[in-house]
């Protein structure tokens, strides 16, 4: 039999808990759903590895891992990202692989990050929406996205405003906001909305794959610029949940419906 590999690549995080939790809990479910299939961990983020290695924990960027499966004979390699959305990250550290490992391997698969379509975004939307707590009629859900530095959200339509309205329309009482302050919608918007809503109380959670720096500090920090400390300063309780969306099992299962599409293409 051809020697199968299932490389797992994400952006990484220096927080052990996402680390076991978010970005585990998908690796566990491609594992369990792929059994044929030998399983392998990459992390794109070079400052992560750094700060990693620095720790005594030393975790490959995806051109090592796929240097090694080439040197241990592997002939079939999916690789399948756990990035939220079709951005540089994607771009530039995975896709751009293809066709230096084309004649590496019989066969070499690059699957999809998690939202690139209008059916992702719904399915998402909707994956979502089932873990949220039941809120009261003056309460609502914060959702802090990261943002993206380049144009391709506004170009594509695959916006953070994208999923804003795909909640609208649910009927979920959900204010989505991105970290990053030239993005739309940001910060301000996010108040804004939460103040025009009328919330006494927001749930709190991070729109990432992963639970790490932005969610612990920038979100739910302590520092005076928090997102916390600045809607707390209008008067309004917060509640915060810091896991990333990768330890859901229903977003888990988007993952795995990635790969088997993957594999009819």
């Amino acid at each position: 039999m051809s020697k199968k590999a299932l490389v797992v690549i994400s952006f990484g995080s220096t927080f052990a808990d996402t680390r076991v939790h978010d970005i585990g809990g998908i690796e566990q479910a491609l594992a369990a759903a792929f059994p044929a299939y030998d399983q392998f961990r990459a992390f794109t983020s070079n400052i992560i590895r750094k700060r990693l290695n620095e720790r005594g924990l030393s975790i490959d960027d995806t051109s090592t891992v796929l240097e090694k499966l080439k040197e241990q004979g592997y002939e079939e390699v999916i690789l399948q990202p756990t990035h939220l959305l079709h951005g540089e990250e994607f771009e530039q550290k995975i896709l751009s692989l293809k066709e230096k490992y084309a004649t590496a391997f019989k066969k070499i698969i690059i699957s999809k990050p998690l939202i690139v379509d209008e059916q992702d975004y719904n399915l998402v939307a909707a994956a979502l929406i089932a873990q949220l707590p039941q809120c009261e009629a003056d309460e609502g859900i914060v959702f802090m996205g990261h943002g993206t530095p380049r144009d391709n959200n506004k170009a594509h339509g695959y916006t953070y405003l994208k999923m804003q309205s795909i909640f609208d329309a649910f009927g979920a009482p959900i204010v989505v906001g991105t970290v990053e302050d030239e993005d739309q919608p940001n910060f301000d918007n996010v108040l804004e909305q939460i103040e025009k809503r009328g919330y006494k109380k927001v749930h709190m959670y991070p729109l990432m794959v992963v639970a790490g720096d932005h969610a612990n500090n920038d979100m739910y920090g302590e520092d005076e610029d928090s997102w916390k400390n600045q809607i707390e300063a209008k008067g309004i309780a917060t509640e915060g949940h810091l896991n990333g969306i990768g330890r859901y099992k229903a977003i888990q299962a988007l993952y795995i419906q990635h790969v088997l599409e993957a594999l009819q293409k």
